[in-house]
C-alpha cells in the first residue's frame, strides 16, 4: 500500500471503532495516526522505527507497518467481520457521524446508504433523541446521495496528483508534465484527475504510465492517452509533443465555459481554437500548436489569464480592458490568525505551532482555542483561558522573530451573545467568533444571532461563517448577503476558513463582500504544525474570488497590523 491507500484504512479503522461505541481516546489515535501518514513527503516503507511519527505509538504503528507490507491489521478485520461495511460510507452523509451511523444499524437495520434512503417516514424520528427535522434531513442525504460520486477534498485530490506529477516528471522520457482540470482551477472538490505531459517519446511514458506500480486498473492505453484507475480515482494523461503543450495544458484545465466564451472569441478573430492549437477559419491544414498557455491568449488579444478565474464569469472582458486584477499569492501571507493548540482540542504547543510558523516565514500567528461552552473541543474556562494568556505572553518574549498572540474562538451562543464577558475578551489580542452549535436555526434567527455577535466591539471576525463541512455537512441556514452589509457597518472581517473540508466562506461570498469593501481573514483553523500548510488551500479560494492582498487582513504587514488592531472596531 502507498501513503494515501494506508491513511484511508487507518481512517476506516477510526470510523468503525467510532460505529461500535469504541473509547474517543483510541479512535483519536488512529486519527493521528492517519495525520502523521499524510504529512509523510516520503513512503512509509522508508521509515525505520514508526513509532518516532508524531502521535504514533506501538499498536497503531504495528497496524501502519501491516498495511505497508499489503497485510490486514487484527483491528481492521475484526471490525470489518462484525461491522457491515456499508456503514462506512453512511457516516459520509451529511449530519450522520459515526455514532449516529451506529444506531441507526443497531436499532433499525440499516446497513448501507440504499437501505437509508428506502427507511419510511417516522422510523428515525421515533428513536430517542431524534426529531422529524433530523429524520427529514438524513433520509433527504441518503437519497440524493450517490457513493460513486464522492469527490476528494483538495489535500487529498493534491497529494495524489502530486505523486502522479512526480512519476511523470521523473522519467527520461518527459519534458513537462502538470496538473490540469478542476484540481488546477482549485474547485472546492475533485471528482477526478487530469494530467497534461510532453513528450519526444510519448509510447515508452504512455507504457511507463499504464505500468507504474500505483496503477489499480488499466482503462484505455495508447500513445496520446492513458485512462486508469488509483485507489478508486480516475486519471486521465493526455500527451503530446512539447510544441503543442501550451495547446493542451489549455484546452483541459477548463471550464467548460470559458473555454466556450474563448472559442467564440477565436471566431469572430477568424480563428478556430482546439486542444491542437488555432488554425484560420477556412485554411487546410494542421493546427498551429502554441507550446504554452500565453501563446494561445497573446494571439486571441489578451493577456494569461490565471487558471482559477477561468469560468466564464467576467474575465475574459476584464482581460480585454485590461482590468484583471493582482490576485493574491501565498508569498503574500503575513500570518494566520486562528489556529489551536493542546490547550483545547489541538494537537501542536505553543511553542511547536510558532516554531512551524516562523519556518513558512510568518511575522505573527494568534492562538485561538475555543471557548468554554464547547466541552466536546475542551474548551477553556476564564480561569484556564488567563493560564493561557500569562504562556503567550512569555512565548511572546522567548520568540523574536514572530509577534505571539493570544486570542479565542469564542462560541456564539443560541441568542447571539458570546462564550465569554466582554472583560476578558478585552484582555485578549484576538476574537474569532463561531457558530458551533444549533445548526437547525430558522434563517432569520440564526442571521440574528451572527449579526448580534458581530456588533460586539471585540469581535474581529466571524469563523468559518456558513458552518459547512464538505462531503459531509450542509451549510446552516444564514442570509450571508445580510452578514456582509453587516460586517461593513461594524468593521468585522469575515473569515475564509482554508481547512480544506470547510472552505467557507465559499467563493461567491468571499467575492460579493470583498465587492462590498469587507476585509477578510484567511485562516487554516490548524489543530497541529502540519495544517498550518493548509493555507495555500485558502489563498487558492481567494484567488477565485478575484481577491487581492489588499482585501485580506493578514496580508498587512506587522507593523500596519498591529496599528490595525489597535485601532478597533
Amino acid at each position: 500500500m502507498q501513503n494515501e491507500e494506508i491513511r484511508r484504512a487507518l481512517e476506516t479503522i477510526a470510523t468503525l471503532m467510532e460505529i461500535d461505541g469504541e473509547e474517543h481516546y483510541r479512535v483519536l489515535a488512529y486519527q493521528r495516526a492517519a495525520e502523521a501518514v499524510s504529512a509523510l513527503g516520503h513512503p512509509v516503507s522508508e521509515v525505520g522505527d514508526l513509532r518516532e511519527l508524531p502521535h504514533v505509538g506501538p499498536t497503531t504503528a504495528e497496524a501502519i507497518r501491516e498495511l505497508a507490507e499489503d497485510r490486514t491489521p487484527q483491528i481492521l478485520a475484526e471490525l470489518q467481520e462484525r461491522i457491515p461495511p456499508g456503514l462506512v460510507e453512511v457516516t459520509r452523509l451529511p449530519g450522520v457521524g459515526p455514532r449516529t451511523a451506529g444506531r441507526l444499524w443497531r436499532e433499525l437495520g440499516i446497513t448501507s446508504v440504499e437501505e437509508l434512503a428506502a427507511l419510511k417516514e417516522g422510523s428515525i424520528a421515533g428513536l430517542k433523541g431524534f426529531g422529524r427535522k433530523s429524520e427529514e434531513k438524513i433520509l433527504q442525504a441518503a437519497r440524493k446521495y450517490d457513493a460513486q460520486e464522492r469527490r476528494m477534498l483538495l489535500d487529498e485530490a493534491t497529494v495524489l496528483a502530486d505523486r502522479m506529477l512526480e512519476f511523470l516528471r521523473g522519467h527520461p522520457a518527459t519534458d513537462r508534465a502538470e496538473v490540469a482540470g478542476s484540481l488546477r482551477r482549485q474547485k472546492e472538490t475533485i471528482g477526478d484527475l487530469d494530467l497534461v505531459a510532453s513528450s519526444r517519446d510519448p509510447q515508452a511514458l504512455a507504457d511507463a504510465f499504464a505500468g507504474a506500480p500505483f496503477v489499480g486498473e488499466v482503462l484505455a492505453h495508447g500513445p496520446a492517452k492513458v485512462f486508469v484507475k488509483c485507489a478508486g480515482v480516475e486519471i486521465d494523461l493526455r500527451i503530446v509533443r512539447p510544441e503543442a503543450f501550451g495547446s493542451l495544458l489549455h484546452h483541459f484545465t477548463g471550464g467548460k465555459a470559458h473555454n466556450v466564451a474563448l472559442r467564440e472569441r477565436a471566431v469572430k478573430m477568424g480563428f478556430n481554437i482546439s486542444e491542437y492549437g488555432l488554425r484560420r477559419i477556412g485554411e487546410d491544414g494542421e493546427y498551429e500548436p502554441a507550446a504554452t498557455e500565453e501563446e494561445i491568449y497573446e494571439r486571441l488579444g489578451l493577456p494569461y489569464i490565471p487558471p482559477e478565474l477561468r469560468e466564464d464569469r467576467g474575465e475574459i472582458e476584464a482581460a480585454e480592458r485590461g482590468e484583471l486584477p493582482e490576485l493574491i499569492q501565498l508569498s503574500d501571507i503575513r500570518g494566520d490568525l486562528h489556529v489551536h493548540t493542546n490547550y483545547s482540542d489541538g494537537q501542536g504547543t505553543l511553542e511547536s505551532m510558532a516554531e512551524a510558523a516562523i519556518g513558512l516565514g510568518y511575522e505573527y500567528l494568534a492562538f485561538c482555542d475555543h471557548s468554554q461552552s464547547l466541552r466536546v473541543a475542551r474548551g477553556l474556562p476564564p480561569e484556564r483561558l488567563l493560564e493561557k494568556l500569562a504562556a503567550v505572553r512569555r512565548a511572546d518574549e522567548r520568540y523574536g522573530e514572530i509577534r505571539l498572540l493570544c486570542g479565542a474562538e469564542v462560541d456564539i451562543l443560541r441568542d447571539g451573545t458570546l462564550d465569554y464577558e466582554d472583560a476578558l475578551l478585552a484582555e485578549l489580542d484576538f476574537v474569532v467568533a463561531s457558530v458551533h452549535t444549533a445548526f437547525g436555526m430558522p434563517e432569520e434567527e440564526m442571521t440574528e444571532r451572527i449579526v448580534r455577535a458581530m456588533h460586539n466591539p471585540y469581535v474581529r471576525t466571524i469563523g468559518h461563517p456558513t458552518g459547512r463541512i464538505l462531503n459531509h455537512r450542509d451549510p446552516y441556514a444564514v442570509d450571508v448577503s445580510r452578514l456582509i452589509r453587516e460586517a461593513r457597518e461594524t468593521n468585522t472581517a469575515l473569515e475564509l476558513n482554508a481547512y480544506p473540508d470547510r472552505l467557507d466562506l465559499a467563493v461567491p461570498y468571499v467575492r460579493e463582500a470583498v465587492e462590498a469593501g469587507v476585509r477578510i481573514t484567511i485562516d487554516t483553523d490548524a489543530h497541529d504544525e502540519r495544517a498550518l500548510g493548509y493555507m495555500k488551500f485558502g489563498v487558492s479560494q481567494a484567488r477565485r474570488a478575484w481577491v487581492s492582498r489588499e482585501s485580506v487582513i493578514n496580508c498587512l504587514p506587522l507593523p500596519e497590523f498591529e496599528r490595525w488592531l489597535a485601532a478597533g472596531k
